[in-house]
């Protein structure tokens, strides 16, 4: 009884998905198969869609890189990971470099032609707040995290829209088809053309508000060579020093001398002091 639970769990919860899968597939390779039911399949470098501008197979080509580099670089025993899982076992700064790397993704997937559309910029950020939130749990975490691989989740999500913008290439399917929702079509123009730019907009102002705060707050520290009071202090150079010195000892000097001219002078005065 307590395998069948095993299996069923095995089955239900670790079953391969574009959600809880423990095995994400490779960003290299693929399997495709060999008979009409699927059991039999071939593993086979993973094909390149059809009628994709040069551009958008270089930003799909780059991805694919950085996705195996993070995600499948190594592996040991059957599992497969990368660097993200290794630094995220550095706590704070591993898991914040990690998520860097997988901001680096969503970057360049912003290069392509048709720019990237807002779902898929929702999905992307989603898989990456998952793993960031999945590496802030020690060890645990990070072991979950090493099955959930954003970056090579969010290059398959580019890799299934750049298959359907190759057919609006090719004139199979008409623009409006490629990835036509409520969320691009109403949503992200709002964003692209209102929210963006405003917030861009804010952004420079509060630089500005910033820098003159700056200046100000310069203007105001004391400048060398000048008082807590705002007068001009005194700077006395070595030689000045040295010719005070010289003339302190002349005077000495003379005061002396002029001291001996009067005991000479007075004579009584003289004794009295022997």
């Amino acid at each position: 009884m307590s395998s069948y639970i095993v299996k069923y769990i095995a089955n239900r919860v670790l079953k391969d998905n574009q959600w809880n899968r423990l095995g994400v597939e490779d960003p290299y390779y693929e399997y495709i198969p060999l008979d009409a039911e699927g059991k039999r399949t071939k593993k086979v470098k993973r094909r390149v869609p059809d009628g994709l501008s040069k551009n958008d197979i270089s930003v799909l080509e780059a991805i694919k890189q950085k996705a195996y580099r993070y995600d499948i670089w190594f592996n040991v025993a059957g599992v497969q990971f990368g660097w993200s899982s290794i630094v995220g076992f550095v706590p704070v700064v591993g898991q914040l470099l990690a998520t860097y790397w997988s901001l680096t993704i969503l970057v360049t997937a912003r290069g392509l032609d048709d720019g990237l559309p807002f779902d898929l910029h929702l999905l992307f950020l989603m898989n990456i707040v998952i793993d960031f939130v999945l590496g802030l749990i020690p060890i645990v975490g990070n072991l979950v995290e090493i099955g959930y691989k954003a970056n090579s989740r969010n290059f398959l999500l580019l890799e299934k829209h750049l298959l359907r913008v190759g057919q609006k290439n090719m004139g199979i399917i008409e623009p409006n088809e490629v990835r036509s929702n409520f969320l691009n079509d109403k949503v992200g123009p709002v964003v692209e053309e209102t929210i963006l730019p405003g917030t861009i907009k804010a952004g420079e102002h509060l630089k500005h508000f910033v820098s003159d705060q700056y200046h100000s707050i310069q203007k105001l520290k004391v400048r060398p060579g000048t008082a807590a009071s705002g007068s001009p202090t005194t700077v006395t150079s070595p030689e000045t020093v040295h010719h005070l010195e010289v003339e302190d000892d002349a005077k000495s000097i003379k005061s002396v001398n002029s001291l001996n001219s009067n005991l000479k002078k007075y004579p009584v005065a003289s004794e009295k002091l022997d």
